[in-house]
């Protein structure tokens, strides 16, 4: 699944927040988090250590063979070969072959006996690590140790970044709720929208950690189980830290902006009524209404429910 797909879902506007207990639609809310500082705070005390992190030995060494799942974890790639278009008469080599060759230069020459080949999805990398998070604290030493790192005078990894997990891992431990399957249960034409009714993630859009991650998703599958035991057609999506509940599946008879724009079957008329609102960790987002300017209360509302595309394969 490209990383195209994997933000099929929009990116949602970071809003100031209400209670709404009155407009709950469903329970299932992820457990707050009482370790919880402000982004500054948490930024500093992520970087407070780092000279001592600096001066450290690489916490991504003696992992054993790391390619044999880093698939499902994030890692820093150091460099990343495509293909080369041949000229005329020549043969080049391709990117498998020279990501070998890198590879060998990394470990012979840098000494990073834990770096390994993998084949992403438009490129074959040199990596290293294997990482819970962005903000694992093994990820922000080694990725700063190996942006620095000396070889021959030379900084060969300056331009090392951090790598998510492989987006298709990124699925759920309930694959008939997962909305990535509704198109193959339902089918494609019969399958092109559903209602985004609720968001599980961190509000002000910041990193999430790996545990917080797992908890939104929990809590996401969570409502998805309440709501189809209520009778809904509910599914769960996982982004990479945020995770989203949606309620039914609808088709070009329920919603054809082209040919029928501002007309909507009753039956996806219905499921509006009867879930109003897009809630984040269960209470209403508070939103500027489109075409408003002031800062009176008639200018703002709860953000209501919204239909989205449902993914591809």
């Amino acid at each position: 699944m490209t990383m195209a797909r994997q933000h099929i879902l929009l990116a949602l506007i970071t809003l100031s927040l209400v209670s709404a207990a009155a407009f709950g639609q469903f329970k299932a809310r992820p457990k707050k988090d009482t370790s919880d500082t402000p982004a500054r705070e948490r930024d500093l005390e992520r970087f407070r250590d780092e000279a001592d992190e600096v001066l450290a030995p690489l916490s991504g060494q003696g992992q054993g063979n790391p390619a044999s799942d880093t698939a499902a974890y994030w890692s820093i790639v150091l460099v990343a070969f495509t293909e080369i278009e041949p000229k005329a008469g020549e043969r080049p080599l391709s990117a498998a072959e020279r990501a070998e060759i890198g590879l060998a230069k990394v470990v012979n020459e840098a000494g990073l006996t834990g770096a390994f080949v993998e084949k992403r999805d438009k490129a074959t990398v040199v990596a290293y690590g294997r990482y819970d998070g962005p903000d694992d604290p093994r990820a922000v030493a080694d990725l700063e140790r190996l942006r620095t790192l000396r070889v021959g005078g030379q900084l060969p990894f300056a331009s090392a970044l951090l790598s998510p997990p492989d987006p298709s891992l990124l699925s759920g431990s309930l694959p008939e709720l997962d909305l990535r399957n509704a198109k193959k249960l339902f089918g494609d034409d019969n399958a092109l929208y559903t209602l985004q009714i609720g968001i599980y993630g961190r509000g002000d859009r910041s990193p999430a950690t790996p545990a917080e991650i797992r908890e939104f998703r929990k809590a996401a599958e969570q409502a998805a189980v309440l709501l189809r035991r209520d009778g809904e057609m509910a599914f769960y999506y996982h982004a990479p830290e945020r995770s989203m509940v949606t309620v039914g599946v609808f088709g070009q008879d329920d919603y054809d902006p082209r040919n029928r724009q501002g007309i909507e079957s009753f039956e996806l008329l219905r499921t509006r009524e009867r879930h109003a609102l897009n809630l984040l960790n269960g209470q209403g987002i508070r939103e500027r209404i489109p075409g408003t300017t002031g800062e009176g209360a008639s200018s703002f509302r709860l953000q209501p429910s919204k239909l989205v595309a449902v993914p591809g394969d």
